[in-house]
Protein backbone atom coordinates (compact mmCIF):
# COMPACT_ATOMS: atom_id res chain seq x y z
CA UNK A 1 0.00 0.00 0.00
CA UNK A 2 2.59 2.28 1.20
CA UNK A 3 4.45 1.40 -2.48
CA UNK A 4 1.07 2.88 -4.52
CA UNK A 5 0.66 5.72 -2.50
CA UNK A 6 4.62 6.36 -2.80
CA UNK A 7 3.95 5.99 -7.01
CA UNK A 8 1.13 7.94 -7.14
CA UNK A 9 2.63 11.08 -5.26
CA UNK A 10 5.78 10.47 -7.81
CA UNK A 11 3.20 10.47 -10.76
CA UNK A 12 1.49 13.52 -9.29
CA UNK A 13 4.56 15.69 -8.68
CA UNK A 14 6.32 14.20 -11.87
CA UNK A 15 2.91 15.63 -13.91
CA UNK A 16 2.73 19.18 -11.94
CA UNK A 17 6.56 19.52 -13.15
CA UNK A 18 6.17 18.81 -16.82
CA UNK A 19 3.10 21.04 -17.05
CA UNK A 20 4.81 24.11 -14.85
CA UNK A 21 7.97 22.94 -17.59
CA UNK A 22 5.59 22.66 -20.87
CA UNK A 23 3.90 26.16 -19.57
CA UNK A 24 7.40 27.83 -19.54
CA UNK A 25 8.22 26.80 -23.38
CA UNK A 26 4.63 27.59 -23.98
CA UNK A 27 5.39 31.12 -22.90
CA UNK A 28 8.96 31.23 -24.22
CA UNK A 29 8.88 33.76 -27.17
CA UNK A 30 8.49 31.86 -31.25
CA UNK A 31 10.44 33.12 -33.85
CA UNK A 32 7.86 33.43 -36.61
CA UNK A 33 10.13 33.96 -39.95
CA UNK A 34 13.78 32.09 -40.38
CA UNK A 35 15.30 35.21 -42.13
CA UNK A 36 15.81 36.32 -37.92
CA UNK A 37 18.16 33.88 -36.72
CA UNK A 38 21.15 35.14 -37.88
CA UNK A 39 20.58 38.74 -36.48
CA UNK A 40 19.55 36.61 -33.36
CA UNK A 41 22.66 34.35 -33.67
CA UNK A 42 24.87 37.59 -33.73
CA UNK A 43 23.70 39.05 -30.21
CA UNK A 44 23.19 35.74 -28.50
CA UNK A 45 26.97 34.79 -29.48
CA UNK A 46 29.07 37.82 -28.96
CA UNK A 47 30.61 39.67 -26.57
CA UNK A 48 29.75 43.46 -26.32
CA UNK A 49 30.68 46.69 -24.33
CA UNK A 50 28.26 49.38 -22.81
CA UNK A 51 26.79 51.64 -25.27
CA UNK A 52 28.98 54.43 -22.83
CA UNK A 53 31.79 52.02 -23.23
CA UNK A 54 31.40 51.64 -26.23
CA UNK A 55 31.96 55.66 -27.86
CA UNK A 56 34.66 55.95 -24.59
CA UNK A 57 36.63 52.77 -26.71
CA UNK A 58 36.53 54.41 -29.93
CA UNK A 59 38.26 57.14 -28.81
CA UNK A 60 41.54 55.56 -28.27
CA UNK A 61 41.67 55.09 -31.91
CA UNK A 62 40.20 58.15 -33.57
CA UNK A 63 39.79 61.66 -32.40
CA UNK A 64 36.35 62.35 -34.13
CA UNK A 65 33.34 60.32 -32.81
CA UNK A 66 29.53 61.48 -34.22
CA UNK A 67 26.36 60.52 -32.69
CA UNK A 68 23.18 60.11 -34.87
CA UNK A 69 20.94 61.52 -32.04
CA UNK A 70 17.59 60.11 -32.21
CA UNK A 71 14.19 62.27 -31.74
CA UNK A 72 15.34 65.73 -30.65
CA UNK A 73 13.16 65.39 -27.40
CA UNK A 74 14.13 61.69 -26.03
CA UNK A 75 15.94 62.42 -22.87
CA UNK A 76 17.27 58.61 -22.44
CA UNK A 77 19.70 58.67 -25.12
CA UNK A 78 21.62 61.64 -23.00
CA UNK A 79 21.70 58.81 -19.98
CA UNK A 80 23.96 57.43 -22.70
CA UNK A 81 26.07 61.24 -23.47
CA UNK A 82 26.59 62.18 -19.85
CA UNK A 83 27.62 58.94 -18.89
CA UNK A 84 30.18 59.79 -21.88
CA UNK A 85 31.48 63.49 -20.65
CA UNK A 86 31.38 62.93 -16.64
CA UNK A 87 33.97 60.00 -17.02
CA UNK A 88 37.69 61.69 -16.92
CA UNK A 89 39.04 59.41 -19.67
CA UNK A 90 36.54 61.97 -21.84
CA UNK A 91 39.50 64.25 -22.58
CA UNK A 92 38.09 66.49 -25.51
CA UNK A 93 34.75 69.16 -26.27
CA UNK A 94 31.57 68.69 -27.50
CA UNK A 95 30.05 69.78 -30.83
CA UNK A 96 26.23 70.38 -31.36
CA UNK A 97 24.04 70.48 -33.94
CA UNK A 98 21.70 72.64 -31.53
CA UNK A 99 22.80 75.97 -30.41
CA UNK A 100 23.86 79.11 -32.84
CA UNK A 101 27.15 79.44 -33.32
CA UNK A 102 27.78 83.20 -32.48
CA UNK A 103 26.35 81.93 -29.17
CA UNK A 104 29.57 79.67 -28.41
CA UNK A 105 32.08 82.45 -26.94
CA UNK A 106 28.91 83.83 -24.10
CA UNK A 107 28.19 79.89 -23.53
CA UNK A 108 32.02 78.60 -22.68
CA UNK A 109 32.29 82.03 -20.78
CA UNK A 110 29.56 80.64 -18.63
CA UNK A 111 30.56 77.24 -18.38
CA UNK A 112 34.14 77.79 -17.51
CA UNK A 113 32.76 80.25 -14.82
CA UNK A 114 32.92 78.17 -11.22
CA UNK A 115 32.11 80.96 -8.73
CA UNK A 116 28.75 81.64 -9.62
CA UNK A 117 26.13 80.57 -6.60
CA UNK A 118 23.06 78.01 -7.48
CA UNK A 119 20.99 80.98 -8.41
CA UNK A 120 23.67 83.12 -10.35
CA UNK A 121 24.19 80.22 -12.33
CA UNK A 122 20.52 79.63 -12.97
CA UNK A 123 19.72 82.99 -14.15
CA UNK A 124 22.95 82.76 -16.31
CA UNK A 125 21.89 79.71 -18.05
CA UNK A 126 18.04 80.68 -18.75
CA UNK A 127 19.37 84.01 -20.21
CA UNK A 128 21.79 81.88 -22.58
CA UNK A 129 19.41 79.60 -23.21
CA UNK A 130 16.45 82.11 -24.28
CA UNK A 131 18.89 83.11 -27.14
CA UNK A 132 20.60 80.40 -27.52
CA UNK A 133 18.21 79.49 -31.15
CA UNK A 134 16.45 81.49 -33.40
CA UNK A 135 12.87 79.57 -32.39
CA UNK A 136 11.51 81.43 -29.72
CA UNK A 137 12.50 78.81 -27.59
CA UNK A 138 14.48 75.17 -28.14
CA UNK A 139 12.11 74.16 -25.33
CA UNK A 140 13.93 69.67 -25.66
CA UNK A 141 14.68 69.50 -22.17
CA UNK A 142 17.81 67.24 -22.88
CA UNK A 143 19.74 69.98 -24.40
CA UNK A 144 19.39 72.49 -21.48
CA UNK A 145 20.36 69.72 -18.95
CA UNK A 146 23.44 69.20 -20.80
CA UNK A 147 24.81 72.76 -20.41
CA UNK A 148 23.85 72.20 -16.88
CA UNK A 149 25.72 69.10 -16.61
CA UNK A 150 28.70 70.21 -18.07
CA UNK A 151 28.72 73.23 -15.96
CA UNK A 152 28.57 71.12 -13.11
CA UNK A 153 31.69 68.45 -14.61
CA UNK A 154 33.49 71.42 -14.97
CA UNK A 155 33.67 72.62 -11.40
CA UNK A 156 35.56 69.88 -10.44
CA UNK A 157 37.92 69.56 -13.19
CA UNK A 158 41.59 71.34 -13.70
CA UNK A 159 41.19 74.07 -15.94
CA UNK A 160 43.04 71.81 -18.57
CA UNK A 161 40.55 69.69 -18.62
CA UNK A 162 37.38 71.23 -18.80
CA UNK A 163 35.04 70.68 -21.55
CA UNK A 164 34.20 73.18 -23.64
CA UNK A 165 30.56 73.12 -25.81
CA UNK A 166 30.38 74.19 -29.39
CA UNK A 167 27.33 75.27 -31.02
CA UNK A 168 27.48 75.04 -34.83
CA UNK A 169 24.26 75.97 -36.49
CA UNK A 170 23.74 79.14 -38.73
CA UNK A 171 25.08 82.41 -36.65
CA UNK A 172 21.69 84.25 -35.53
CA UNK A 173 21.09 86.89 -33.19
CA UNK A 174 17.52 88.40 -31.96
CA UNK A 175 18.58 92.03 -31.73
CA UNK A 176 19.01 91.49 -35.52
CA UNK A 177 15.56 91.05 -36.36
CA UNK A 178 12.96 93.91 -35.23
CA UNK A 179 9.98 93.27 -38.88
CA UNK A 180 8.07 89.78 -39.03
CA UNK A 181 9.13 90.11 -42.82
CA UNK A 182 12.69 90.10 -41.86
CA UNK A 183 12.39 87.43 -39.47
CA UNK A 184 10.34 85.09 -41.93
CA UNK A 185 13.22 85.75 -45.06
CA UNK A 186 15.34 84.21 -42.53
CA UNK A 187 13.24 81.10 -41.66
CA UNK A 188 12.50 80.66 -45.57
CA UNK A 189 15.74 80.43 -46.49
CA UNK A 190 16.85 78.15 -43.66
CA UNK A 191 14.02 75.71 -45.35
CA UNK A 192 15.38 75.84 -48.50
CA UNK A 193 19.14 74.48 -49.06
CA UNK A 194 19.34 74.65 -53.01
CA UNK A 195 17.95 78.52 -53.05
CA UNK A 196 19.25 79.95 -49.19
CA UNK A 197 21.39 78.51 -46.47
CA UNK A 198 22.69 75.61 -47.01
CA UNK A 199 23.03 74.62 -43.12
CA UNK A 200 24.90 71.45 -43.28
CA UNK A 201 27.54 73.11 -44.76
CA UNK A 202 27.57 75.60 -42.33
CA UNK A 203 27.58 73.56 -39.88
CA UNK A 204 30.50 71.23 -41.08
CA UNK A 205 32.37 74.76 -41.52
CA UNK A 206 31.97 75.95 -38.24
CA UNK A 207 32.76 72.77 -36.38
CA UNK A 208 35.87 72.58 -38.48
CA UNK A 209 36.75 76.14 -37.45
CA UNK A 210 36.01 75.64 -33.88
CA UNK A 211 37.55 72.24 -33.79
CA UNK A 212 40.81 73.49 -35.11
CA UNK A 213 41.05 76.70 -32.96
CA UNK A 214 40.69 74.59 -29.77
CA UNK A 215 43.36 72.26 -30.97
CA UNK A 216 45.53 75.47 -31.01
CA UNK A 217 44.20 76.31 -27.63
CA UNK A 218 45.05 73.34 -26.04
CA UNK A 219 46.72 70.57 -28.70
CA UNK A 220 46.47 68.09 -26.01
CA UNK A 221 42.99 68.34 -26.82
CA UNK A 222 41.89 66.86 -29.79
CA UNK A 223 38.53 64.58 -29.20
CA UNK A 224 35.58 65.92 -30.13
CA UNK A 225 31.92 64.32 -29.42
CA UNK A 226 29.61 65.64 -32.09
CA UNK A 227 25.95 65.40 -31.46
CA UNK A 228 23.97 65.49 -34.39
CA UNK A 229 20.28 64.49 -35.24
CA UNK A 230 19.47 61.41 -37.23
CA UNK A 231 20.54 62.96 -41.42
CA UNK A 232 22.76 65.74 -39.61
CA UNK A 233 24.72 62.84 -38.38
CA UNK A 234 25.16 60.44 -41.22
CA UNK A 235 29.00 59.84 -41.65
CA UNK A 236 28.62 59.03 -45.33
CA UNK A 237 26.23 59.99 -48.22
CA UNK A 238 25.60 57.63 -51.28
CA UNK A 239 25.92 60.03 -54.27
CA UNK A 240 22.49 60.26 -56.31
CA UNK A 241 22.61 63.57 -57.87
CA UNK A 242 22.38 63.72 -61.90
CA UNK A 243 26.00 64.45 -61.76
CA UNK A 244 27.55 62.11 -59.15
CA UNK A 245 31.20 63.80 -59.37
CA UNK A 246 29.66 66.96 -58.45
CA UNK A 247 31.18 68.05 -55.56
CA UNK A 248 28.33 68.30 -52.99
CA UNK A 249 27.66 67.60 -48.83
CA UNK A 250 24.43 66.59 -47.43
CA UNK A 251 25.04 66.04 -44.37
CA UNK A 252 27.00 67.91 -41.54
CA UNK A 253 28.72 64.23 -40.41
CA UNK A 254 30.01 63.76 -44.07
CA UNK A 255 31.55 67.23 -44.78
CA UNK A 256 33.55 66.30 -41.36
CA UNK A 257 34.18 62.55 -42.64
CA UNK A 258 35.38 63.90 -45.76
CA UNK A 259 37.58 66.96 -44.08
CA UNK A 260 38.72 63.94 -41.49
CA UNK A 261 38.02 60.51 -43.23
CA UNK A 262 40.71 58.83 -40.84
CA UNK A 263 40.12 60.57 -37.58
CA UNK A 264 36.39 60.11 -37.77
CA UNK A 265 34.00 56.88 -36.85
CA UNK A 266 30.11 57.35 -36.92
CA UNK A 267 27.93 55.83 -34.38
CA UNK A 268 24.05 55.09 -35.19
CA UNK A 269 21.89 55.51 -31.91
CA UNK A 270 18.86 52.61 -32.49
CA UNK A 271 15.86 54.78 -33.38
CA UNK A 272 12.92 54.39 -36.37
CA UNK A 273 12.44 56.11 -40.09
CA UNK A 274 12.61 59.62 -40.58
CA UNK A 275 11.68 58.91 -44.37
CA UNK A 276 7.64 59.67 -45.89
CA UNK A 277 6.40 56.26 -43.67
CA UNK A 278 8.00 57.87 -40.36
CA UNK A 279 7.55 56.11 -37.20
CA UNK A 280 7.98 53.05 -38.56
CA UNK A 281 10.70 50.91 -37.93
CA UNK A 282 13.43 49.67 -40.44
CA UNK A 283 13.31 46.65 -42.49
CA UNK A 284 9.50 46.26 -41.48
CA UNK A 285 11.42 45.78 -37.73
CA UNK A 286 13.65 42.85 -38.01
CA UNK A 287 16.51 44.12 -36.32
CA UNK A 288 14.20 45.73 -33.22
CA UNK A 289 12.69 42.47 -33.31
CA UNK A 290 16.15 40.10 -32.56
CA UNK A 291 16.90 42.95 -29.97
CA UNK A 292 13.38 42.10 -28.45
CA UNK A 293 14.24 38.49 -28.97
CA UNK A 294 17.46 38.76 -27.05
CA UNK A 295 16.43 40.92 -24.42
CA UNK A 296 19.84 42.54 -25.56
CA UNK A 297 20.04 46.21 -23.99
CA UNK A 298 22.82 49.08 -23.44
CA UNK A 299 25.35 47.51 -25.80
CA UNK A 300 27.42 49.01 -28.53
CA UNK A 301 29.66 47.15 -31.48
CA UNK A 302 31.12 48.11 -34.85
CA UNK A 303 28.94 47.51 -37.61
CA UNK A 304 31.06 46.15 -40.11
CA UNK A 305 31.13 42.34 -40.68
CA UNK A 306 27.49 42.03 -38.79
CA UNK A 307 24.11 40.84 -40.26
CA UNK A 308 22.98 44.54 -39.02
CA UNK A 309 25.80 46.11 -40.82
CA UNK A 310 24.40 44.82 -44.15
CA UNK A 311 20.93 44.93 -43.87
CA UNK A 312 19.90 47.59 -46.29
CA UNK A 313 19.92 51.30 -44.88
CA UNK A 314 16.04 52.22 -45.33
CA UNK A 315 15.94 55.51 -42.52
CA UNK A 316 16.35 57.75 -44.59
CA UNK A 317 15.37 57.84 -48.96
CA UNK A 318 18.61 59.26 -50.55
CA UNK A 319 17.19 59.06 -54.06
CA UNK A 320 15.93 56.79 -56.93
CA UNK A 321 18.37 53.43 -56.95
CA UNK A 322 20.83 54.42 -54.69
CA UNK A 323 20.63 51.53 -52.18
CA UNK A 324 23.68 51.16 -49.43
CA UNK A 325 23.94 49.17 -46.26
CA UNK A 326 23.97 50.22 -42.28
CA UNK A 327 27.62 49.90 -42.40
CA UNK A 328 27.83 52.03 -45.36
CA UNK A 329 25.81 55.35 -43.52
CA UNK A 330 27.88 54.21 -39.68
CA UNK A 331 30.71 52.70 -38.63
CA UNK A 332 29.44 51.25 -35.62
CA UNK A 333 25.82 51.10 -33.30
CA UNK A 334 24.91 51.80 -29.91
CA UNK A 335 21.31 50.11 -28.88
CA UNK A 336 20.32 51.62 -25.84
CA UNK A 337 16.36 51.18 -25.01
CA UNK A 338 14.15 50.29 -27.05
CA UNK A 339 11.76 52.31 -29.27
CA UNK A 340 8.85 52.01 -26.04
CA UNK A 341 11.07 53.32 -23.33
CA UNK A 342 12.15 56.27 -24.96
CA UNK A 343 11.16 59.15 -22.75
CA UNK A 344 9.68 62.60 -24.42
CA UNK A 345 10.76 65.69 -21.91
CA UNK A 346 9.99 69.48 -23.13
CA UNK A 347 9.77 72.55 -20.68
CA UNK A 348 12.43 74.67 -19.77
CA UNK A 349 11.88 75.36 -15.97
CA UNK A 350 10.38 79.14 -15.80
CA UNK A 351 12.64 79.87 -19.09
CA UNK A 352 10.33 83.09 -19.66
CA UNK A 353 9.48 83.71 -16.10
CA UNK A 354 6.74 87.07 -15.59
CA UNK A 355 8.97 89.71 -15.94
CA UNK A 356 10.21 88.47 -19.30
CA UNK A 357 7.09 87.20 -20.76
CA UNK A 358 7.05 90.43 -22.92
CA UNK A 359 10.25 89.29 -24.77
CA UNK A 360 8.54 86.09 -25.10
CA UNK A 361 5.71 87.85 -26.58
CA UNK A 362 7.50 90.18 -28.95
CA UNK A 363 9.61 87.32 -30.49
CA UNK A 364 6.16 85.34 -31.10
CA UNK A 365 5.22 88.10 -32.82
CA UNK A 366 7.78 88.31 -35.37
CA UNK A 367 7.45 84.35 -35.66
CA UNK A 368 3.63 84.79 -36.53
CA UNK A 369 4.03 88.53 -38.47
CA UNK A 370 1.29 89.54 -35.52
CA UNK A 371 1.10 92.96 -33.59
CA UNK A 372 2.65 92.88 -30.08
CA UNK A 373 -0.81 93.19 -28.91
CA UNK A 374 -2.01 90.59 -31.50
CA UNK A 375 0.76 88.23 -29.77
CA UNK A 376 -0.24 88.64 -25.95
CA UNK A 377 -3.51 88.65 -26.72
CA UNK A 378 -3.28 84.71 -29.19
CA UNK A 379 -4.70 81.75 -27.20
CA UNK A 380 -2.36 79.53 -28.49
CA UNK A 381 0.93 81.73 -27.59
CA UNK A 382 -0.48 82.07 -24.34
CA UNK A 383 -0.80 78.34 -23.95
CA UNK A 384 2.78 77.73 -25.44
CA UNK A 385 4.61 79.82 -22.98
CA UNK A 386 2.65 77.37 -20.41
CA UNK A 387 4.08 74.58 -21.67
CA UNK A 388 7.75 75.70 -22.63
CA UNK A 389 7.80 76.73 -18.82
CA UNK A 390 7.30 73.50 -17.14
CA UNK A 391 9.04 70.50 -17.84
CA UNK A 392 6.49 67.61 -18.84
CA UNK A 393 7.62 63.51 -19.93
CA UNK A 394 5.48 61.02 -21.80
CA UNK A 395 6.22 58.25 -23.46
CA UNK A 396 5.53 57.87 -27.60
CA UNK A 397 2.17 58.38 -28.87
CA UNK A 398 0.05 54.97 -28.46
CA UNK A 399 -0.18 55.19 -31.80
CA UNK A 400 3.48 54.69 -32.73
CA UNK A 401 4.05 52.38 -30.52
CA UNK A 402 1.13 49.92 -31.63
CA UNK A 403 2.39 50.21 -35.00
CA UNK A 404 6.05 49.61 -33.26
CA UNK A 405 4.43 46.43 -31.86
CA UNK A 406 2.95 45.31 -35.00
CA UNK A 407 6.05 45.15 -36.86
CA UNK A 408 8.30 43.59 -34.26
CA UNK A 409 5.25 40.22 -33.82
CA UNK A 410 5.85 39.81 -37.95
CA UNK A 411 9.16 38.36 -36.90
CA UNK A 412 8.57 37.17 -33.17
CA UNK A 413 5.80 36.01 -30.78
Amino acid sequence: MNTIKYLIKTIFAATIIFGAFNNKISAQTIIKNDSIKPYIHFLENNQFLSAKEYIISKFETYDIVILSERLHPDITQYEVILDVIKDERFNGHIYTEIGVSNMAERLNNFLLNSTFTEEEKERELLSIYRDIDYDVCWHNYNYYQLLSEVYEINKSRQKEDKILIFPTDVAFDWNDFTTSEAYNLFSDLMENRTRGIDRNVIMGANFVGFYEDAKRANPDKTKALVIQNTYHGYARIPSYWRLPTEPFIYSTGEYIYKTYPNKTFGIYINFDRTTSERNTLSNDGIIDAAFEYTKKDNIGFDLKGTPIGNTKFDLYWFGWGHNVNFDYIFDGMIFYKPLKELIIKQGIPNVYPKELEGQFFYRMALNNNQTLEEAMNDEENIKFLKEINTPVERFLDEEVLERISDQIKKWIE
